[in-house]
């Protein structure tokens, strides 16, 4: 049986966007089953303590700039340090993700896809017209569009964000291997170490 990973992120979140890019060839090693699963940051930083980047000190704003420009080399992975269009309503975009996986869609392909957008390619991930563009490169249906906005997608999205909160997730992304929390992208050689010992 294949070891199960509940991993909560955000498409904002450059950490996640990085995780997505290193995960395929991490599950494809193990076999593990990957849930993804979209949260609302608003309420997961609310309930957790945590602050909103805009209301972080400036000292800790800087520092983020810094790490996000070590780690971007350390693992050769292009990142616009500062988009042009951050942060911004992902919610549409979150939505087509969990409409792709009901409908039998790599949800990680496409989340990579999106992320991507923000922090490579410098689009506006609101845009209606930008997430339509990137279906169509990926050979996923523009319908996916008009799924996302039913009530039970967003439903979805607070279902995954309740179920973050109760698990002890206070960060994106952050990955859930039986008991065992990892927060970050910094922290997959912990998770491969738990998928291993699991599998």
């Amino acid at each position: 049986m294949s070891v199960s990973v509940d991993y909560y992120f955000a498409l904002n979140s450059p950490w996640s966007y990085m995780a997505n890019v290193q995960l395929p060839d991490l599950l494809h090693r193990y076999n593990a089953e990957l849930k993804l699963k979209p949260v609302r940051m608003g309420p997961l930083l609310e309930a957790t303590g945590g602050l909103p980047l805009a209301k972080r000190s400036a000292q800790r704003q800087a520092y983020r700039l810094q790490e996000l420009g070590r780690w971007a080399r350390r693992l050769n992975i292009p990142l616009n340090l500062e988009p042009a269009h951050f942060p911004v309503d992902e919610r549409l975009a979150a939505g087509v993700v969990i409409a792709a996986m009901e409908d039998g869609h790599d949800g990680l392909e496409l989340a990579e896809a999106f992320g991507a957008a923000i922090w490579v390619q410098n689009h506006d991930l609101s845009d209606e017209a930008v997430i339509g563009e990137i279906l169509a490169s990926e050979g996923l249906p523009s319908l996916l569009i008009n799924e996302s906005r039913a009530q039970a997608i967003d439903k979805a999205l607070d279902k995954n964000t309740e179920e973050a909160i109760a698990a002890g997730v206070f960060g994106v992304p952050t990955f859930i291997v039986a008991e065992h929390i990892f927060w970050g992208q910094d922290r997959i050689d912990f998770l491969e170490e738990a998928i291993r010992q699991a599998s």
